[in-house]
């Protein structure tokens, strides 16, 4: 009997087991989305091995799963602490089920599935936003005119760059979750410095999104202003007013099409499209 009770006490968890949790996690965040439940299959993956671990009744381990099998969606490497923290409350719950006394705060399926539905969005936008609105385009920015110039290893790093950060820095959260709990995320929240890595490299973008629209948007015209003694050119008059001004004006249409109508990528492209051919046609662009 009492081999019984020990065989059923949950085994404890190592580092290792959170970080084989969290190789399947990367492995999986994205390539089992559906629409059903979206990363629901890749969360409920990577969290099999640990609750094989905490629940040795089948009752007890079939409920788990069941709840990481809902609807689940977040940025998967901001993403990561969440999972940490989830392991980190599974294992509070499961030594909770052999103690006839709660401990200073009962954890259960509703707690569980309440913190991991309310992180997903705010997280998500965290990361998007860092690692996708800003230092994606950044790295582009920073290494696509030496890849233009024939540069076949710098074409590359954006890539090998943000695989390196995604590795090192979805490993940390991952184990900082899992070690500090629901206070991790508290801390990364309310300590301010979320905010000041999104507004630098916020400012950094706009610096290389103006640098690459000065280099890359294209448009001069052809237009002149007739007088009694000739014809004066457009083109130099406004370079002297203000340089690369109509590659300005083309960037702030489209970008003030986008905040008014939306992403209508179509229109926007039919639009340039028809203004270019119609411009070069009548000969003023």
């Amino acid at each position: 009997m009492n081999e019984e009770i020990v065989k059923a006490q949950p085994e404890k968890l190592t580092k290792a087991d959170i970080t084989k949790s969290w190789i399947r996690w990367f492995a999986y965040a994205e390539v089992s989305n559906n629409f059903e439940r979206l990363q629901a299959l890749a969360f409920c993956g990577a969290m099999t091995g640990i609750l094989q671990k905490l629940y040795k009744d089948k009752a007890d381990l079939a409920a788990a799963l069941k709840r990481h099998l809902a609807m689940y969606n977040t940025e998967g490497n901001w993403g990561c602490i969440i999972n940490g923290i989830s392991i980190a409350l599974e294992e509070k719950a499961a030594s909770q089920i052999h103690k006839e006394e709660d401990e200073e705060e009962e954890v259960g399926e509703d707690a569980i599935v309440s913190v991991k539905t309310g992180l997903m969005g705010p997280v998500a936008g965290i990361g998007d936003t860092i690692d996708f609105g800003t230092m994606r385009p950044i790295l582009m920015g920073i290494f696509i005119p030496f890849a233009m110039a024939g540069s076949a290893f710098c074409a590359l790093l954006p890539v090998i760059i943000q695989s390196i950060y995604t590795i090192v820095f979805g490993y940390g959260l991952y184990q900082k979750g899992y070690t500090a709990g629901r206070q991790s995320i508290l801390e990364i929240l309310q300590s301010g410095r979320i905010q000041t890595v999104i507004t630098s490299a916020s400012v950094l973008g706009m610096f290389m999104m103006g640098a690459l629209s000065a280099s890359y948007v294209k448009l001069t015209t052809t237009l002149t202003i007739g007088t009694a003694m000739k014809a004066i050119p457009v083109q130099p008059l406004i370079d002297q007013l203000a340089p690369r001004l109509l590659p300005l004006l083309v960037v702030m249409g489209i970008y003030i099409f986008l905040i008014k109508v939306g992403p209508k990528y179509i229109r926007i492209v039919t639009f340039l499209l028809v203004v270019s051919l119609v411009g070069a046609a009548l000969g003023i662009i």
